[in-house]
């Protein structure tokens, strides 16, 4: 798969779900993992909340009932017909546009397994603390670099898993970069990992055939050790 830029993805209007045909029917595992229902209530969130990337509306449509203001940016409209009946959407190109909202005009804003794909992800944060009201809750998930699997193979051959050429994923957050970008704006509260899968399981399926391997489950322990993403939860001073 060549990486498509989200200049050429709004010219020829190439939504995500064109290039990668699960994400139509997929919710994250922080929303699925009850994650964000976790922060909702106890931060006691309402009010307004943001979705970046938000796809389909599926997040947004998750936690319909507990606001009162549900917004969507994406560079593209593919909310479903029901969210396009509660969704507030904008179109932005997060990489280099300013988000088309207020200074502390949000309550939550979240960016689930999207900022990874970004060229920029260093200015959207920024806009995320423009745009929060102060004591706001920002959550976003990404791929952890820190997995043994993964550290292995970068090891040996110098990429890892969530990082190649067949997927759309560019920021690798080390701790240092972490700090300097987006704990420069805003304090982290919780760091939450996925649960882990274990490794080689797919590989043992290739080798032994699907009926004879199942499907893997996630079963290994939330740790930055086993998860293939890690979910972060801020607060804007």
């Amino acid at each position: 798969m060549t990486y498509i830029s989200s200049e050429q993805m709004r010219r020829e209007r190439i939504a995500y779900d064109k290039i990668d045909k699960n994400v139509k029917d997929r919710i994250t595992w922080a929303v699925g993992g009850g994650i964000l229902d976790d922060v909702i209530n106890k931060y006691n969130l309402s009010g307004s909340v943001l979705d970046l990337g938000c796809g389909n509306g599926k997040t947004l449509l998750s936690i319909s009932d507990k606001f009162s203001e549900l917004h969507g940016v994406d560079i593209l409209d593919i909310l479903s017909p029901e969210a396009q009946t509660k969704v507030n959407f904008s179109s932005a190109d997060l990489n280099f546009e300013k988000l088309p909202y207020g200074n502390s005009s949000m309550e939550l804003v979240t960016a689930l397994q999207i900022i990874e794909h970004l060229e920029n992800p260093f200015f959207l944060a920024r806009e995320v603390a423009r745009v929060l009201r102060p004591g706001g809750i920002f959550v976003f998930s990404v791929p952890n670099p820190f997995n043994l699997a993964f550290r292995l193979k970068f090891l040996l051959t110098g990429n890892m898993p969530p990082w190649t050429e067949k997927n759309h994923h560019l920021l690798f957050l080390t701790n240092d970069v972490f700090k300097k970008t987006y704990l420069a704006h805003f304090n982290l509260l919780e760091t939450v990992y996925q649960r882990g899968a274990i490794p080689g399981w797919g590989r043992l399926r290739v080798i032994f055939g699907k009926k004879l391997i199942g499907k893997h489950a996630m079963i290994l322990p939330r740790s930055k050790h086993f998860a293939r993403a890690v979910c972060f939860i801020m607060q804007k001073p």
